[in-house]
């Protein structure tokens, strides 16, 4: 009794997934079953051209472009978006700033951030007399988020090396990806250092977005500190090389 429900249950998967697989809106995620690139899933869309995954692409395109009459590989289900209007580095401060997992209130307060930014920018821009100040605004709250997060990011930092039964605090080099967490944890810690009861957090961290993106404000002032630590401490640096 159980073997034949479960051969019945897997059966029916089975039809489900093969009339799936044969819409070719749906994607892979809603097609119920997540193969990878080299599975017999994806044999079956030999024949289908590859989608549109990034916004130049999709601006290049002429009216001829076969994915306009053949049909589209679905996208791959993974935690990467294919839309025009994601960025990697976005993605990462909305983790960062991710709490008991609500995404979408931590994205609608990048979004709120953006806007104050893009609000900000647009009333520099029309009070700018010269074509040279209007050059020199950036309007795109994700360039300036960027650029606020090179700029505070450290390449050095501290870690602590047990020596003759003594912790010494040795400088050594941050990695790229360690030193991109550092610099939205920076950001992110300068906001709530500076946030009074009266004011929002998208405006002190759109605030604080467009001060690093500048060289000024704390999260700069939070990292020059980090470097002055190391460079006090770069006595101890051979130890990084000795057991």
């Amino acid at each position: 009794m159980l073997k034949s429900l479960f051969l019945l249950r897997s059966s029916s998967f089975q039809c489900i997934r093969q009339y799936h697989l044969t819409i070719p809106s749906l994607t892979a995620g809603q097609t119920q079953y997540r193969g990878q690139k080299e599975s017999t899933w994806w044999e079956k869309y030999g024949s289908h051209v590859d989608p549109v995954a990034t916004r130049s692409d999709l601006l290049t395109m002429d009216d001829l472009d076969e994915r306009h009459y053949r049909p589209v590989k679905p996208v791959i289900p993974t935690y990467q978006s294919f839309s025009c209007f994601h960025d990697p580095l976005v993605s990462r401060v909305v983790g960062v700033l991710l709490r008991e997992g609500n995404r979408e209130l931590v994205e609608e307060l990048m979004h709120k951030t953006f806007r104050t930014i893009k609000l900000i920018q647009v009333g520099k821009l029309n009070r700018a007399k010269t074509d040279e100040e209007r050059s020199s605004i950036e309007c795109n709250p994700v360039t300036l988020l960027q650029q606020a997060i090179k700029n505070a990011t450290p390449i050095v930092r501290l870690t602590k090396i047990a020596k003759g039964g003594t912790l010494y605090s040795v400088p050594i080099p941050m990695s790229p990806t360690r030193g991109t967490f550092t610099a939205i944890r920076l950001l992110i810690d300068s906001t709530h250092d500076a946030r009074p009861h009266d004011q929002r957090f998208w405006t002190l961290f759109a605030k604080e977005i467009m001060d690093a993106a500048q060289n000024q404000g704390r999260t700069i002032k939070k990292k020059q500190e980090i470097h002055r630590n190391a460079e006090l401490n770069r006595a101890y640096a051979h130890f990084k090389w000795q057991k």
